[in-house]
């Protein structure tokens, strides 16, 4: 008889644990707040370690990064498929539009500052171009590295796809607009590449060819050369590295004439556990894993 009242009190014992158990486990997985940040590929190495160091200070939280370019993260903003968009470009017009006919809000934090490093191969003696010329090398009025006092060797362009920030920016900021004011395009003989990594290991592998991207996935690379860029004819030949480190004051004071602003995007004005994340971003903590990262981190104010 009391073995049985022991297996019986054993058994309700077994079962109330297993209760509160799985009780306090709804409970906390019920206090876990996710956070979903979509967008560019220039800055997902950096949101990445944004994320993975807050998360470890807040056990609490889970987010989750993707790319795919800062078009997609805004498109993920207006479809309300992420709290956060990552974007290495300034909104559109058009865009602006949409979210004003979903009665989107959007909010607009500067994270950080990247500059456009434009590289070729190690073997390739160019060592500096004008923007000009680089504009006539990827709209393709310039085809051979002959014509730019190198080898005969015909060009090999490397870009990135159209829905990525880094593209519409050097569109818009080094291809620039013709004598009648309309936008030069890309050539058609660009190789187009799904993110800069991608980019900068096919220039690495190629003598012949040539391409952009942020600064910091090439400042510290060997197998690939960043060019000296000159606003004119007339001006200096400025990198924005020089011995493996990212020149930050040519960046800050705009003497690098191709930078831009990183940007974060919200709906409304971030609240809760996702303000405390924006907070932690701009904070000195957060600025300080944007220089590790070998990206610009934002001016002393």
């Amino acid at each position: 008889m009391f073995k049985q009242k022991l297996f019986s009190l054993t058994a309700i014992f077994l079962v109330l644990a297993s209760i509160l158990f799985f009780g306090c486990k709804k409970k906390e997985e019920a206090a876990q707040t996710t956070i979903s940040v979509k967008g560019s590929d220039t800055m997902v190495n950096l949101a990445q370690k944004w994320a993975e160091v807050y998360m470890q200070q807040n056990p609490n939280v889970s987010i989750q990064v993707t790319g795919g370019g800062s078009g997609t993260g805004v498109a993920s903003l207006l479809n309300g498929t992420t709290d956060l968009a990552n974007s290495s470009r300034e909104l559109k017009e058009s865009e602006l539009e949409t979210a004003k006919d979903r009665n989107i809000k959007p909010v607009v934090y500067e994270v950080a500052l990247d500059g456009i490093a434009v590289i070729v191969h190690p073997e390739n003696k160019i060592d500096n171009l004008t923007l000009k010329q680089v504009s006539d090398i990827f709209s393709g009025k310039i085809s051979n590295w002959k014509q730019l006092g190198g080898p005969d060797m015909i060009i090999t362009l490397y870009g990135r796809e159209n829905s990525s920030g880094t593209y519409e920016f050097f569109k818009e900021h080094v291809l620039g607009k013709d004598e009648a004011g309309k936008p030069i395009d890309y050539s058609s003989a660009t190789q187009v590449l799904q993110g800069t990594a991608a980019l900068g290991e096919a220039v690495a592998r190629d003598v012949k060819g040539i391409g952009y991207g942020g600064v910091g996935y090439f400042a510290e690379r060997n197998d690939v050369k960043i060019l000296h860029i000159k606003k004119d004819e007339n001006s200096p030949a400025i990198s924005p590295a020089e011995n493996g480190r990212v020149n930050y004051e040519l960046i800050w004071n705009g003497d690098y004439s191709i930078s831009r602003y990183l940007y974060c995007f919200t709906n409304g004005e971030a609240s809760g556990e996702l303000k405390n994340y924006m907070d932690f971003i701009i904070s000195d903590e957060g600025q300080k894993l944007v220089a590790s990262m070998e990206y610009i981190p934002l001016p002393s104010k």
